[in-house]
């Protein structure tokens, strides 16, 4: 766990706002551009994590996630009225797939973002931009009205300074300018610079926005180790549930340089059974949905009942999410690097 302290804070909108924030220690928190933070609270001696995408560059000096409030949404209301400067807030090591790799090869990147899912893509716009490289970036923003869009000017200063490199694109609701499967294919095909096979898709915004566009992609023929999803703060804390039995093994957890015996139990996730034998592995959402908790399956096999955010190219590699993942053979060894 890291401590962090709240060193200034800046309204965005009337509902969102920036958290700048500084390590305790004299050591620097290294994170990838796209990742997010676990914020981790005490609520009536229970524990509740969010985690919240950082848009922050690594950079930048301090970390910053970029919080909206949600509707109903416990901790961003917190946030938003009772955390103020100099203020200590605890958190995960920053975790996260939601990574942009070789970006300064002579390739097309797309970033699509809807609302406050502009924050992780704002941290890998600024990341690769801040770089030399061939590859050419377009960001595609969905936006309910000009006052509503999150680092506006940023993000304006940016088409400036890099307009050779960045295209940026506003879809604004409020002048009749949403995005559909024709709207997609016909940026995507106008944006276009370099061989459609070589591009890369990262996508952010609600599920009913991010399907669409997968969709519109597979219509295209864009493979889909391609496009890589990463979902709005994850605000709630549920278990995936399953129709199928699955019955008890015996795994092995190699973490912080030790290898731990569990018994997972019967439908038992291997996140539960770690839990359940006072092993503390990363999670978040337990549900499938974020990547907090994902692991290197090193031997054995994994099944999983939800997976919304690794690829085909992260499950031929051997990820694995441990919040519903299932061990199903005895010889399951998970590994955290």
């Amino acid at each position: 766990m890291i401590k962090l302290r709240v060193d200034s804070i800046k309204r965005e909108l009337p509902d969102t706002a920036t958290f700048y924030l500084s390590t305790t220690s004299a050591e620097k928190i290294r994170y990838s551009a796209g990742q997010f933070l676990t914020l981790i609270f005490q609520h009536h001696n229970e524990e509740i994590r969010r985690s919240y995408s950082l848009s922050s560059s690594p950079d930048e000096e301090l970390l910053a996630i970029t919080v909206k409030r949600v509707v109903n949404g416990e901790i961003s209301r917190f946030l938003l009225t009772k955390v103020h400067p100099g203020d200590i807030l605890f958190a995960a090591e920053p975790a996260g797939k939601f990574t942009v790799s070789n970006h300064d090869d002579q390739k097309d990147i797309f970033l699509f973002a809807a609302g406050s899912g502009i924050s992780p893509v704002f941290s890998q716009l600024k990341y690769i931009l801040n770089r030399p490289g061939a590859s050419k970036v377009h960001l595609i923003y969905s936006s309910q009205s000009v006052a509503h869009i999150i680092f506006r000017n940023e993000l304006e200063e940016l088409a400036i300074n890099f307009k050779d490199r960045f295209n940026l694109v506003h879809l604004l609701s409020s002048e009749a300018k949403r995005l559909n499967n024709l709207v997609v294919e016909q940026l995507v095909n106008k944006l276009m610079c370099f061989d459609k096979g070589r591009a890369e898709f990262y996508l952010c915004g609600p599920f009913t926005y991010m399907r669409m566009i997968r969709l519109s992609l597979h219509y295209m023929h864009i493979e889909d180790n391609k496009i890589r999803r990463e979902n709005f703060v994850v605000d709630a804390v549920s278990v995936s549930k399953t129709y199928k039995n699955f019955p008890p093994k015996n795994i092995k957890i190699a973490i912080h340089g030790e290898l731990h015996d569990v018994q997972q139990g019967e439908d038992q996730s291997i996140l539960q059974a770690a839990l359940q034998n006072k092993i503390q592995l990363p999670y978040s959402c337990r549900n499938g949905v974020c990547s907090a908790c994902v692991a290197y399956c090193k031997s054995g096999k994994v099944e999983m009942v939800r997976n919304d955010v690794l690829t085909e190219k992260d499950l031929s590699q051997g990820w694995i999410l441990t919040c519903t993942g299932h061990a199903i053979t005895d010889d399951v060894v998970i590994e955290y690097k």
